[in-house]
C-alpha cells in the first residue's frame, strides 16, 4: 500500500528524529495516525525488547521493597545485643523498629495513586528514591551516635524507608501493568514479585555476615544506581493520553511495539478504556449504595485481614529471633534460606498452583497448611521452653528436634507464597468492580498495613505474654478461621468474566 505524504512525514518525524515531534499538535497526531489504523498488526509485528528492558529496570527496583523487608530480622539481633538496656527496652526497641517501617508504608498508600498520577510513573519512580536514599542514610549515620539519640534517629529511618517503599508498591506496578504487553503481563508482574523475594533473600543471607549499617550501605549504593538507569526508561502511554499529550503518546508506542504496529488501533483502545473510567469523587462513592459494590469491597478487605493475620509479616521480620529462641542451629544463616530461599522457590509453584487450583479452593488449601504449620511449631515451643526447663534458659533440655521448626517456618512460608498471596492479591482486583476499582483497592490494601503494622509491632509483646507456643498458636487459630471464611464467604472467580462476578453479587445474601 502507498504511503501518503503526511504518513512519511508522521514517521520521519516521530519514529526518526523524536525531537521534531514536540512540534505536532494533537489533531496533526489523530491525523497521521489514520494510516496506521488501516495495517492489520500480526502479533510477531510487535517487538518486545523495549518493553523487556523498561520492565526488567523498573522490577530490580522491587529489590530495594525485598531489601527493606528483609533488613529487619538480621538487626533485631543487633539492638538485643546493645548494651545498657534493659529487657523491657529492648523488646520495645523490637517492636516499635518493625512497627516504623510499616507505619510508614501504610500512611503512604491511600495517597500513592493520587501521587503517581500527578507527577507521571517515570518521574515518581525517581521521586521515590529521595525517601529511599534520606532513609537508608539516616540508619547509616546511626552507627556513629550513642546514647538518648540512636533509637530515634533509628525510627525516623526505617519510617522513611517505609514511606518510600508504600510508594514504590504502587507506581512500580502502575507502569509494568501499563507499559507490557497484555499476553506478557503476567510475566512481567510475576517478575517484580520475584524481584522483591530476591532482595528479602539477600538481606537476610548478608546480613548474617555484616552489620546492619555495613547492610543498610548496600541498598543506599543500589538506589543511586537505580536511579541513573531509571532515567533511561520512557513514560507510560497511558498517562500520556490522560495528561491530553496524545502526541507523545503516539510517539512512546512507536517505539515500543516498532514502526510496523498499529499504533492507530491501540491509541483508540486507550481513549475508550481512560474514557470508561472516568468518574467524579462524589459519583465513585455513590456507587458504594449498591450492594455488588460494596459486598464484594467488604470481602476484599477480609480477604487482605486475614492476609495478614496469618502471620506473615511477625514470621518474615522476627524470624531469626525465633530461631534463636527455639534452639536451631545457624540461626542467620538458617532463616535466609528458610523465608527468603523458599519464598523464591514456591513463587514459581504459585504461578502454577493458580492455574490449576481455583481462587476459593487453593485459598482453603494454603490456610489449612499454614493452620497445620503454625501448631506444629507451636507444640515444637511447648517442648523446648519452661515447663520442662528449669532454668528456662538450661541448654540441657532443649530439644534436639530443631529441624522441625525449621520445616514448620519453611512449610507456612510455601503456603503463603505459593498460595495464600498468590491468590489474596488476584483475587482484589476480580472482586472489586471496575468503576471503584481504585477507591475499593486502596482501601483493603490500608486494612493490610493497618494489620501489619498492628501485629508486627506487637509481636515480642504478645510473646512475652503468652510465651512463644501461645504466639504460633494463635496464628494456628487465625488461619483456621481464615479457611472457614473463605469457604462461606468467597465464591469461586476462576474462569468468570469481571462482568459475571459483579453479577453474582446482586443475587447474593
Amino acid at each position: 500500500m502507498l504511503k501518503t505524504p503526511s504518513q512519511e512525514e508522521f514517521e520521519l518525524e516521530v519514529l526518526k528524529d523524536p525531537t521534531k515531534e514536540e512540534e505536532l499538535s494533537d489533531a496533526d497526531a489523530s491525523t497521521q495516525i489514520q494510516g496506521h489504523e488501516e495495517k492489520p498488526t500480526s502479533p510477531s509485528a510487535t517487538r518486545i525488547w523495549p518493553a523487556t528492558y523498561v520492565c526488567t529496570v523498573v522490577a530490580s527496583g522491587f529489590l530495594l521493597l525485598g531489601f527493606s523487608m528483609g533488613f529487619n530480622s538480621p538487626v533485631l539481633s543487633s539492638l538485643k545485643s546493645r548494651t545498657g538496656y534493659t529487657s523491657l527496652q529492648k523488646t520495645l526497641d523490637q517492636d516499635i523498629f518493625n512497627f516504623t517501617f510499616l507505619i510508614g508504608l501504610t500512611l503512604i498508600t491511600p495517597f500513592s495513586g493520587y501521587l503517581t498520577d500527578r507527577f507521571g510513573r517515570k518521574l515518581s519512580i525517581i521521586l521515590c528514591c529521595i525517601p529511599y536514599t534520606f532513609g537508608w542514610l539516616i540508619v547509616v549515620l546511626t552507627v556513629s551516635t550513642d546514647g538518648p539519640a540512636f533509637r530515634p534517629l533509628l525510627y525516623i529511618g526505617r519510617f522513611v524507608v517505609g514511606v518510600a517503599a508504600g510508594w514504590t508498591s504502587v507506581c512500580f506496578n502502575a507502569y509494568v501493568a501499563e507499559v507490557s504487553p497484555s499476553r506478557y503481563r503476567s510475566t512481567f508482574i510475576v517478575l517484580n514479585g520475584l524481584m522483591l523475594t530476591v532482595g528479602l533473600f539477600l538481606a537476610q543471607l548478608i546480613g548474617v555476615y555484616i552489620s546492619y549499617y555495613w547492610l543498610a550501605m548496600i541498598p543506599l549504593a543500589f538506589t543511586v544506581i537505580f536511579v541513573l538507569f531509571s532515567t533511561t526508561i520512557t513514560e507510560t502511554p497511558r498517562w500520556l493520553l490522560i495528561q491530553g499529550r496524545k502526541s507523545d503518546a503516539v510517539k512512546t508506542l512507536a517505539w515500543f511495539n516498532g514502526p510496523k504496529s498499529n499504533v492507530g488501533e491501540e491509541i483508540q483502545k486507550l481513549e475508550e478504556g481512560i474514557s470508561s473510567e472516568k468518574l467524579s469523587v462524589f459519583d465513585v462513592f455513590r456507587e458504594f449504595k449498591n450492594r455488588s459494590v460494596y459486598h464484594p469491597v467488604i470481602l476484599a478487605c477480609f480477604v487482605t485481614f486475614f492476609l495478614e493475620l496469618s502471620g506473615i509479616s511477625a514470621v518474615i521480620f522476627n524470624v531469626e529471633d525465633i530461631f534463636k529462641k527455639g534452639n536451631v542451629k545457624s540461626p542467620g544463616l538458617t532463616s535466609s534460606f528458610a523465608t527468603g530461599g523458599v519464598q523464591i522457590v514456591s513463587s514459581f509453584i504459585g504461578i502454577f498452583t493458580t492455574f490449576v487450583f481455583g481462587r476459593r479452593t487453593l485459598l482453603m488449601i494454603s490456610y489449612s497448611v499454614a493452620s497445620l504449620s503454625h501448631a506444629v511449631m507451636g507444640v515444637y515451643e511447648y517442648l523446648n521452653n519452661e515447663p520442662y526447663c528449669h532454668p528456662p534458659d538450661d541448654p540441657q533440655c532443649k530439644s534436639d528436634l530443631y529441624p522441625l521448626a525449621i520445616v514448620c517456618v519453611a512449610l507456612f512460608i510455601a503456603s503463603y507464597s505459593a498460595g495464600i498471596a498468590a491468590t489474596s492479591f488476584p483475587l482484589l482486583v476480580e472482586l472489586v468492580p471496575l468503576r471503584v476499582r481504585g477507591v475499593g483497592i486502596g482501601l483493603s490494601l490500608f486494612v493490610n498495613g493497618s494489620i501489619a503494622a498492628v501485629i508486627a509491632g506487637l509481636f515480642n509483646s504478645y510473646e512475652i505474654l503468652v510465651k512463644p507456643w501461645g504466639v504460633f498458636w494463635t496464628f494456628s487459630l487465625t488461619c483456621f478461621i481464615a479457611f472457614w471464611f473463605v469457604a462461606v464467604f468467597i465464591p469461586e472467580t476462576k474462569g468468570k468474566s469481571l462482568e459475571e462476578i459483579e453479577h453474582t453479587f446482586d443475587k447474593r445474601r
